[in-house]
C-alpha cells in the first residue's frame, strides 16, 4: 500500500504538466502598435513618457490629435464609400455532373476594389493633413524632443517635418562615401 502511495505521487509529480512562464519581452522586442488615436500625432502621445513631454504640450497635442483624427475620420469615411469590393453576381446552379463550386475566400482586403481619382485625391488630403499636424505638433517640441519624435516617427515609417531621418548615419574613417574604390 505504501509503494503504491509513494509510486502514485511520483508520478503525478513528474507526470504533472507545468505551464511555461510567460515570455515578457526586452525593450524594443515587440512590432510597435498603432496610436491609441490612430494618428501620426498620436504615435507622439503615446511616446510622452519616452519625449519627456510637460503637461501643456500634452494637453496641446490631445487637441491637435482629435481635431486631426476627426478630419481623417471623414475623408476615411468618404473612402469607404468610394471603394467598396465589386459586388458579385449570384452564383449560377452547378449542373449534374459538375465539380463543386469553388468556395470564396472572405478574408479582408481578398475582394478587388477598384480605386478613383477621387480615391487618390482623399489619400493625398489626408496625408496634408498629417503633415500639417506634425508640423503643428512639432512646434510644440522642444529641440531634444524633435530629436527623439523624428526618431520614434522614422522607426514607424513617418516621415517627420523637416527632413527625414532623425540623425544622419555617421560616417567612418574608411567611408568612401557612395564613390567606388579603384582596383
Amino acid at each position: 500500500m505504501f509503494r503504491t502511495t509513494v509510486l502514485a505521487v511520483a508520478l503525478s509529480l513528474v507526470g504533472c504538466h507545468r505551464e511555461p512562464r510567460p515570455m515578457t519581452p526586452k525593450e524594443g522586442e515587440l512590432p510597435p502598435l498603432p496610436p491609441a488615436s490612430g494618428t501620426p500625432v498620436g504615435y507622439l502621445l503615446d511616446s510622452a513618457a519616452t519625449l519627456k513631454l510637460r503637461e501643456d504640450q500634452v494637453e496641446e497635442l490631445k487637441k491637435l490629435d482629435a481635431s486631426l483624427a476627426a478630419r481623417n475620420d471623414a475623408i476615411d469615411t468618404q473612402l469607404r464609400e468610394i471603394e467598396k469590393p465589386a459586388e458579385e453576381p449570384p452564383p449560377e446552379k452547378p449542373k449534374p455532373g459538375d465539380p463543386p463550386p469553388k468556395p470564396k475566400n472572405w478574408a479582408p482586403g481578398m475582394s478587388p476594389v477598384h480605386t478613383t481619382n477621387d480615391a487618390n485625391k482623399l489619400r493625398e488630403a489626408k496625408a496634408a493633413n498629417n503633415k500639417d499636424a506634425l508640423q503643428k505638433a512639432f512646434a510644440l517640441l522642444d529641440a531634444e524632443q524633435q530629436v527623439t519624435a523624428r526618431r520614434l516617427l522614422d522607426e514607424r515609417g513617418i516621415t517627420a517635418p523637416g527632413g527625414g531621418a532623425a540623425q544622419p548615419a555617421p560616417r567612418s574613417e574608411d567611408d568612401s562615401g557612395g564613390v567606388p574604390l579603384e582596383p
